[in-house]
């Protein structure tokens, strides 16, 4: 592991290997709060860290020293926290980097199905049908992984197109939907990704809800203001 200080962004050994929740997450993890949101008791917001750019630079590092040997062609981000992860990791790879859009918002597209996320039903995502070709690896980025809805329907795009999905990378993984009791009521990834017959593929989180104990600083009078409950 390298010991590298979140806040600073020193690090004294390179490595290539980074572990869920080691030293390294544990750290960026202070710059992860979470609020009331959306009817959500602990809504992770990922501008506590992109207000600290040392920390913001140092995520980029640790995902860009984690794929920077696994032959990705592509890296694609999802609409709309992807937009500003996948560019900067996208750069520091020297790869191109594709938008996976809300449908509607851009022409020469194609669509998946539907998908479900914690907050309700989503229509699906879409991606320019010329920006993956046949055999392309793609890398996939996203800021947070719950129930996998969004990248179920990420992963279906990159194979319409005959990509292989080569990983998601995702800040934050909540490990709770992964595969919950039945007595839980909570949605199961594993699930949704055996349904769709997408198990096999890999998804990677540098931070898990075991380590996330910020709690934001509210201000008094502070209401849950999101649009969905």
């Amino acid at each position: 592991m390298s010991s590298t200080n979140a806040s600073t962004g020193d690090a004294t050994t390179e490595t290539n290997t980074y572990e869920q929740d080691g030293p390294e997450a544990r750290l960026i993890a202070q710059y992860l709060p979470y609020f009331p949101f959306k009817g959500i008791p602990r809504f992770y917001d990922i501008g506590g860290f992109l207000s600290e750019p040392t920390v913001f630079a140092r995520i980029i590092d640790i995902f860009a020293s984690r794929y920077k040997h696994q032959n990705i062609d592509v890296i694609a981000g999802l609409d709309a926290r992807g937009f500003i992860l996948g560019p900067p990791l996208a750069l520091a790879l020297k790869k191109p980097f594709i938008m996976m859009r809300k449908k509607g918002k851009m022409p020469n597209s194609i669509s998946s199905s539907g998908y479900d996320t914690e907050y309700g039903n989503r229509s699906g995502l879409t991606v320019q049908r010329d920006k993956i070709k046949s055999g392309d690896r793609v890398l996939i980025v996203d800021d947070l992984v719950a129930t996998g809805g969004t990248l179920s329907s990420a992963i279906e795009l990159v194979h319409l197109l005959g990509g292989t999905v080569v990983e998601c990378a995702c800040v934050v993984e909540l490990k709770m939907f992964i595969d919950p009791t039945k007595e839980s009521g909570l949605p199961s990834r594993s699930e949704l990704f055996q349904k769709k017959d997408i198990g096999h593929v890999k998804i990677w989180g540098l931070v898990s809800e075991d380590v996330l104990q910020v709690e934001a600083s509210l201000p008094d009078g502070y209401v849950d203001d999101g649009e969905e409950h």
